[in-house]
């Protein structure tokens, strides 16, 4: 089993929409590499938008309550990501990436667009969102 990104928002949880239909599990590989092509375009890592409390809370050897994950999950605002998702998708569009092996990158584009659009309508409904971490 390997780990992936689920794209979660605030106001979903609790409820039955409060996972993520999708697998960013190139995403989730790649998330070091695209935190250097992020530096070298000017915007900011998308590691930033990162929330590991789900993985903290399984991995704890304390018998931790289930309401811990609400208590210390990080949201952010989708206005902050959104440029970064837009400026990776492009530059991955035009061409070979170093760092990123070609024939993940047309699977890694289709996995940020699928981001970029659920960010964007995060945005749109003035919700908050965060890259759930997941094993």
């Amino acid at each position: 089993m390997s780990d992936t990104i689920w794209v979660r928002r605030k106001s979903r949880v609790g409820t039955d929409d409060s996972g993520d239909d999708y697998d960013h599990s190139l995403f989730c590989k790649a998330s070091e590499q695209l935190d250097e092509l992020a530096k070298t375009l000017g915007v900011r890592v998308l590691s930033d938008f990162i929330d590991t409390t789900d993985m903290q809370y399984n991995f704890s050897e304390e018998d931790l309550p289930e309401s811990w994950i609400a208590e210390n999950e990080k949201w952010f605002a989708p206005a902050d990501a959104l440029p970064s998702l837009t400026k990776l998708i492009e530059r991955l569009k035009a061409g070979e990436v170093k760092g990123i092996k070609e024939k993940l990158r047309a699977g890694l584009i289709e996995e940020l667009e699928d981001c970029l659009v659920k960010v964007s309508e995060a945005e749109k409904e003035a919700d908050q969102f965060h890259f759930c971490l997941v094993m």
